[in-house]
């Protein structure tokens, strides 16, 4: 399913007109991606999914009642900002892939109070902010730089910068291709713009039926398939959209399951650490309280229910003596100054393999059926069972099936998952090979064997490094590079996870065209 601004603009009106005025009753959370938010107009309920997965993002109306199976720490910021308020409007920012729900609700103090729940829709950037007066309440991914746009609570909102037009008019004059469509108009997709620019057609003009091609599993807001092909109508773009989940929902690989079953996991720990980390904090106090005991000039042996001094009350155990007392207190401030160590090493464990499944999450999606094998062996120390026969030793230990490009004698070399990553870059790369990789986030190592960089390679290998990473829908990446012997394995990391120096920076835009035909004879 494409789910591009025009998309968008369409089932906002769909979500508008069932929606509007309508109370939220209830939100909650189907699984580490997914919420479901219940909202009652007019004595019928309706339930609206949520889903911010990089495979499955979008929002619609659904039939389908999932069960609330998680609680998180963002769920429990929507229940408490939203739950209870009437949606007042529903807007899409400009022609852009953002929904903005308007919430309105009585505050004890502010009185009619607007909170805006912004959900971004951008695949694997998808987000969830809610939003007040132009400030970040609080936001379902969080993320902070030295500069530019901000991802924390308290920060200053604000949309995803561009330069595109919104499509509510297309000037063809200018238009030579349907990717100048895509790159001059917001929320356009390569789909629409192809259908556009063949059609010679304004998106006004468009008449709208959810359309699916059953045997590809293809759909899209209306009907720009081939005539030849068997398809399906539906009465709403909710509709389509729901019957998509289901199917992705069966259709879902073993990898995949497992992934997610680990990270919820993962997540469900990280919440348990952070409360526990809490209480320890707050146990540390219990040494302020001995202190206060010994200060108070008071026969130790004495027994008292509370003690005052310095104008603080501390509840005392009467069956004890103060001495007593107090050496309670130390022990309970020393078994929490322990358990803080103990609890924050964990937690950092806890949090290094939420950052490797997410890895694996963005290693699946670049995986394609010929490399799943080896992804499949990074899963195995896990605890993921494939429910085949083990290879015999020689058969596992056969080179990674990596990418291999040859373009004028200039060889480019790529790996989709971590064990094709630790591979090219330790064991075939050569100290005078180059490497590149997208800056800050997971994807693919592209070692490139050249005598000499010239502004071609580095472009090429830079789209690359780009496309087979978790940035691939974003405009202007940044992929680094440098030499091989600049490059270093991390003491105590897997071999994929490295550090380099004398790198430089390149910021690439994907064109996908160049991309296939580069992979063409792969």
């Amino acid at each position: 399913m494409v789910f591009d601004g025009f998309f968008i603009y369409h089932l906002v009106k769909e979500l508008h007109t069932k929606l509007e005025k309508a109370r939220l009753e209830k939100i909650y959370q189907t699984n580490e991606m997914s919420f479901v938010f219940v909202f009652y107009l007019r004595g019928q309920r309706m339930f609206m999914n949520l889903n911010l997965s990089s495979h499955n993002f979008g929002a619609y109306l659904t039939k389908t009642k999932d069960e609330a199976t998680l609680s998180s720490q963002f769920l429990n910021s929507l229940k408490r900002n939203l739950e209870g308020a009437i949606l007042q409007n529903i807007t899409q920012y400009q022609t852009d892939r953002v929904i903005i729900f308007e919430f309105q609700l009585n505050d004890f103090i502010d009185g009619a109070t607007t909170k805006n729940l912004i959900f971004e829709a951008m695949g694997k950037h998808s987000n969830l902010l809610i939003v007040k007066d132009g400030l970040i309440i609080d936001t379902f991914k969080k993320m902070f730089f030295a500069e530019g746009r901000q991802l924390i609570p308290q920060a200053q909102f604000e949309f995803f910068p561009t330069d595109k037009r919104p499509f509510t008019q297309i000037d063809y004059a200018k238009i030579f291709s349907f990717k100048d469509i895509v790159d001059q108009y917001m929320g356009v997709s390569p789909l629409l713009a192809k259908y556009l620019i063949e059609h010679n057609l304004q998106v006004e003009n468009i008449q709208i039926k959810p359309t699916k091609i059953p045997q590809t599993n293809k759909s899209y807001v209306f009907d720009l398939f081939d005539a030849n092909n068997p398809k399906q109508h539906y009465q709403s773009i909710s509709e389509l959209m729901d019957d998509q989940e289901i199917i992705k929902k069966e259709t879902i690989s073993p990898h995949q399951q497992f992934i997610e079953k680990q990270l919820k996991k993962y997540l469900k720990k990280r919440e348990q650490f952070s409360e526990m980390l809490e209480n320890a904090q707050v146990n540390l106090e219990a040494k302020l309280k001995g202190d206060l005991i010994y200060q108070s000039g008071l026969s130790m042996s004495s027994r008292l229910s509370e003690l005052t001094s310095n104008q603080e009350t501390i509840l005392l155990d009467p069956t004890k003596t103060l001495n007593e007392n107090a050496q309670l207190f130390f022990k309970q401030y020393q078994k929490a100054k322990r358990s803080i160590d103990h609890i924050t090493t964990q937690n950092n464990q806890n949090e290094e393999l939420i950052t490797l499944f997410n890895e694996f999450q963005t290693y699946f999606d670049l995986s394609s059926s010929d490399s799943i094998k080896d992804f499949e062996t990074e899963l195995l120390p896990f605890g993921y069972h494939s429910g085949k026969p083990k290879q015999n030793p020689k058969k596992q230990n056969q080179k990674p099936n990596i990418i291999k490009l040859n373009d004028l004698d200039i060889h480019y070399y790529i790996g989709k998952n971590s064990l094709q990553n630790e591979y090219i870059t330790h064991k075939l790369a050569q100290k005078d090979n180059y490497w590149f990789h997208v800056k800050d986030f997971p994807g693919a190592h592209v070692v490139v064997d050249a005598v000499k960089l010239n502004e071609a390679i580095i472009r090429k290998a830079a789209m690359l490094a780009a496309y087979f990473s978790s940035m691939k829908y974003s405009s202007s990446i940044a992929v680094d590079y440098t030499q091989i012997k600049h490059v270093k394995k991390i003491s105590g990391k897997p071999g994929y996870h490295v550090t380099y120096k004398n790198h430089q920076t390149i910021f690439i835009d994907i064109d996908e065209k160049k991309i296939l035909s580069y992979l063409k004879n792969v």
